[in-house]
């Protein structure tokens, strides 16, 4: 027999990854504050134009409803060539976080995102075909504290691609751009958010795309 496992989320111009599966509560919470910290940062400045202010907002307002910044890597920009495709670099980035079972988990999440067609083309065009996407690895710490890393990622390439995060792109033919935060989540700040994050959410809601992959039951 097997059981739907989560591995993560696309909304909007972010792709979620999770080390293990979040709870139901958990999963529906980073999607809310996600799509709640976009539209008011989309509200203020260009997700694709003014990318390093609209990060600045983004984050923000994370923090605002609960998500405090911990480590001292707030908004590194650096930049990358890319010999391969984007979800190599993803890979390569997750597994030298301090945590090495985020490779494992980024494989996990690509896999089931690679062949979820509606995902892919909604993720394209909210990326605007990676010109502004966030990749969002998240895991509980040692006090079982959901913790989550914002890669805020820029593809410059020579052209456009559908499907770009799989496409294969030749050596000096694409650079990636990457600014990034941690950040970890007070549960009892965003309870007294809720409330504030539904009504603007009922207004507009990202479309959401469940990554889960079938795994083996035991027994």
């Amino acid at each position: 027999m097997t059981n739907k496992t989560l591995t993560g989320l696309i909304t909007g111009p972010s792709l979620f990854s999770y080390i293990e599966t979040l709870p139901l509560s958990e999963h529906d919470d980073i999607a809310d504050c996600d799509n709640f910290a976009i539209l008011i940062a989309d509200e203020r400045y260009n997700r694709y134009y003014d990318t390093e202010r609209w990060l600045e907002r983004y984050i923000g307002v994370l923090r605002a409803i609960g998500w405090s910044i911990y480590a001292d890597a707030i908004f590194t920009r650096t930049q990358h060539v890319l010999t391969g495709s984007v979800a190599d670099f993803l890979v390569e980035s997750a597994s030298a976080m301090s945590d090495t079972r985020q490779g494992n988990a980024m494989i996990d999440t690509l896999d089931s995102l690679k062949t979820n067609r509606p995902a892919l083309l909604s993720f394209d065009r909210e990326s605007a075909s990676g010109d502004s996407f966030q990749v969002v690895p998240a895991r509980y710490d040692a006090r079982g504290l959901l913790n989550i890393a914002v890669f805020k990622l820029e593809l410059n390439a020579y052209m456009k691609r559908t499907n770009f995060l799989f496409w294969t792109w030749e050596k000096h033919s694409a650079r990636i751009v990457q600014r990034k935060a941690y950040l970890r989540l007070n549960k009892t700040i965003l309870d007294g958010q809720r409330v504030l994050i539904n009504r603007r959410l009922e207004k507009k809601r990202m479309e959401r795309f469940d990554l889960s992959q079938n795994r083996p039951m035991n027994g």
